[in-house]
Order: structure tokens, then sequence, then C-alpha cells
């Protein structure tokens, strides 16, 4: 009796593998707990600044921010479009409307009541709207627990979309050391940008229950927030300036004005922590180093997708050269070892490879049929009609793979059809390969050294304009100081 040949369980290794499974179920468990705090560790924050929605709108709407739509200003400024579209970005509104870009709404008439804590203290109110950071008031100090006004105006930015995070505001009490949070009240993104768009003020306003931190507290009546939502009442309209180079200021009058950033600059000077004037590159000079910067940035994102096309190219083209050379090899060892069953298939054309392969490893022999020179593979290149005449389709390149069997059948056509001197052309780029190769290297390595000798121009151009204008301050200061009138004697 045979006694079939069964494996053996070594019970150690299944025990080290139990054990290295369990280690690191543990690890993610424990990671996954405590994200918050390994995320301080790595990053310095406790939350991740993005989410699916600012995936989309960064990619689908603005293009991976190349743009911004506000091109689309231009075909809003008609008298006859909208009030509430004139002179606004289409891009953004369809985006709202869609629930991918954000709504800005402000939280006005701040009133807490009712807090949970004894005696007076110094409270203060934190919003965490979605995955942006906290915002914090300003402390309201050694007030009663009854009635807490505070009289900030919070903006925040909203999605009206059910995968947006809801808006989360906790009163905290501030303590000698640390803060300790009192309630809290978690409200929807949705009903947020609703409640902001209503024309009558009275369904603008809303008294909200907060949930009380401390359970161990007994309170005769819950505490609770009242807060006005409504649209951004702003005077300097700051969602729609025009330029980049704009500063918009408004008087106490509500009148709104305009300034170039070089016109404002020489208003106002540059001053230092203890109110003394310090000197400021022009912006003159900044524009041009600007503009520099931004050109060589286009230069480089072309030669780079230039680079990046020309290689691909080439990998793409050696890839279909060797693939076809393949298929030709493969059939002239068919024609040589007399085979007999044509059309042969691709697996078999690829299992007699495989077994001529084996037969002359290591023998070094050419021209044997099972190892055809360069010559034989070439008259079989350059023979449409014989390949006719044994009823053997054309090869193809990347055919009747695997994976495209999986995905159109086995009868697929998916392919690229060889051309009549593939043989010759993979011979040239066989001899010269470790030119072709070294055209790419040297494209990517040129790219970098250009960037490299750019970044180095724009620095000496940058501290040439400096020394420029230090002399101009020189001469000037020489000048006024011989312009001064001079006296005779001290008296």
């Amino acid at each position: 009796m045979v006694v079939p040949n069964v494996p053996l369980i070594n019970p150690v290794d299944v025990a080290s593998e139990i054990l290295v499974t369990a280690a690191v179920l543990l690890a993610l468990i424990f990671l996954w707990q405590y994200r918050a705090r390994v995320m301080i560790v790595l990053t310095g924050d406790d939350k991740l600044h993005g989410s699916v929605l600012d995936f989309i709108w960064c990619c689908c709407f603005q293009c991976c921010g190349m743009c911004t739509g506000d091109w689309t200003r231009c075909l809003t400024m008609c008298t006859c479009c909208p009030r509430r579209w004139r002179r606004q970005n289409l891009v953004k509104l369809t985006g709202q409307m869609l629930g991918m870009s954000t709504y800005t709404v402000e939280l006005r008439n701040i009133v807490v009541g009712d807090l949970p804590f004894d005696g007076r203290g110094d409270v203060y109110l934190a919003v965490e709207c979605a995955v942006n950071p906290a915002m914090m008031t300003c402390v309201a100090e050694d007030r009663q627990a009854k009635v807490i006004h505070f009289p900030e105006i919070i903006t925040v930015r909203v999605r009206n979309c059910l995968l947006e995070g809801n808006v989360r505001i906790t009163a905290k009490l501030m303590n000698v050391f640390g803060s300790e949070e009192l309630c809290k009240v978690v409200i929807n993104p949705m009903n947020i940008v609703h409640w902001a768009s209503q024309p009558d003020p009275s369904g603008r306003i809303k008294r909200f229950q907060m949930k009380t931190s401390s359970m161990e507290l007994d309170r005769e009546t819950p505490p609770w927030i009242l807060v006005e939502f409504g649209e951004p009442m702003e005077v300097r309209d700051l969602d729609n300036i025009k330029s980049v180079d704009t500063i918009r200021s408004a008087t106490r009058t509500n009148q709104v004005e305009e300034f170039n950033v070089a016109t404002y600059k020489h208003t106002y000077y540059l001053l230092d922590a203890r109110g003394h004037a310090i000197d400021e590159p022009l912006e003159e000079d900044l524009a041009e180093i600007r503009s520099l910067r931004l050109k060589a940035a286009w230069c480089f994102h072309l030669c780079n997708c230039w680079t990046t096309v020309i290689v691909l190219v080439y990998a793409f083209f050696r890839t279909y050269v060797w693939s076809c050379y393949r298929r030709f090899n493969w059939l002239t060892m068919a024609v040589l070892n007399n085979s007999t069953q044509f059309p042969v298939s691709f697996s078999k054309m690829e299992k007699i490879g495989a077994q001529c392969e084996a037969e002359v490893k290591g023998t070094g022999l050419q021209g044997v049929p099972c190892r055809p020179s360069l010559d034989q593979v070439n008259m079989l290149c350059h023979s449409p009609a014989y390949l006719d005449g044994l009823n053997q389709p054309w090869p193809k390149a990347f055919a009747n793979y695997a994976v495209l069997e999986s995905l159109f059948g086995q009868d697929n056509k998916v392919g690229i059809p060889c051309l009549p001197d593939m043989c010759n052309l993979r011979q040239r780029i066989v001899e010269n390969e470790w030119l072709l190769i070294g055209v790419c290297i040297f494209l990517v390595l040129s790219n970098c050294i250009g960037r490299w000798c750019f970044e180095t121009w724009i620095r000496r151009r940058k501290a040439q304009k400096l020394l420029e204008r230090q002399k101009q301050a020189e001469e000037f200061r020489k000048t006024r100081h011989e312009q001064q009138p001079r006296r005779s004697s001290w008296w």
C-alpha cells in the first residue's frame, strides 16, 4: 500500500504567522483609535484638510488648479444677467448648485445662555466647519452663565451636499491650565445654506439646544445658543475682486476704495514691530521677478511635457517592435521545424519558443531551427505571401494576451499589425540602443540643469535689482544732504 506524500504542517510556522497577523491587526487598531495623536506627531495637525469633494472640485472643475473660472465673469457683466448672478464666477456657481463648491455663510448675533457652570468664568466659542481649522471667538471675560453675548461675525464655508461634514459649535470655559468643554451643538450644513438664503429675517434666526459634555451635571434647563445665519454682508465684496494685485478697503461711510498694490505700499509704509519704517523691495521689481518666474515655470512645464512624451513614445515603440519580432521569431522556429499544423495559434507559438529555448540554452548555436539567424527571420518578415500560403494570419503586436482574451474573448482582434520591415528596424534599434537611451537621459538631465540655471539667473537678477535700488537710495540721500542750507556759525 502506497502512502500518499502529504506535506506536513509545521506548527511553529503557523503560530508565527498567526502572531504576526495579530500584531499587525493590533497595530492598525491602535493607529485608528489614536489617529488624531498620530497625525499631530507626524504633521502637527489632528485632521486632514481635504475631502473627496475637494478632490472632485479641484480636478473636474478647476482642471487641477490650472483654471479658476474667473474668465467667466465677463459673461455675467451685462445688465440683462440676473442680479444674483451678476459679476459672478459661473464655474463656482455651477459647483455650488451641484454641491461641489462652497457657499459663504455668516454667523451673526451670537448669544449663548444657561451654560453648565457655576459662578463667573471666561467663556469662548469654537466653530469647526468640515475639514477646515477651528475658528475661535474672543474670550468673554468674567461672565455669568445665564446669558453671554459674542460680538464676532464668523464666516463659514459649507457645501450644500450630503457628503459635507457638519458644523460644530462648542462652548468652552478657559481655565488657568487649558480649557474645559461645556456644551456643543452639531448642525447640518444643508440646513445652514437653506436658512441663510431665507428672505424673511426672522427665518434666519435660530435658537438651538446644546448638548452638555459632562453627564454628571444636573441642570434645570439645557444650554442653548442663538445664531443668525445670513449671506455675506461684507461691504468690500471680497469674493468678487477682479485682480489679484488689487487691495479693496471700505470707509466708515461704507464707500469702497480700490488701490493697486504698488500705490498702497507707497501710501502705507512697511513698519517693524516698533513702528519704524523699514526697507522693502519695490512692487515694480517684484512684478518683474514674478513675471520671470512665471515664464520659467511655463517653459519648464513645456519641456517636461515634451520630454515625457518622447520617452513614453520611445518606450511604447520599442515594446511594439520587440513584441512583433518575438512573434516573427516564433513563426520562423515553427517553419524551420517543419510544423504542419498551420495556422499556428499564439499559445502554440509560445510553447515552441519555450521548448526551443530549453533545447539550445547554453549551446551558443546560431542558424539552427530552434535559434534562427537574423537573415532567416528577415525572410519571413518580408514574405507576407508566404504566410498567406500557409493560411497564417499576419502577426499583431500586443495581441492574444490573457488579459485581452478575458476582456474581449478568445477571438479578439485587438492588436497593432506589425510592419513588414520590423526585423530590420529592430536591428537598428539594437545597434543604437545605448544612444537612444542616452538621448532620453540627456533630455531629463537637461531639464533639471536648465531649471537650476534659470533659478540661479533669477536670484542674480534679484540681487542686481536690490543693489541698484540701494545705490539710488544712497544717491538720493547724498543729493538731499548737499541741498540742505549750511549755517555759518553755531549761533
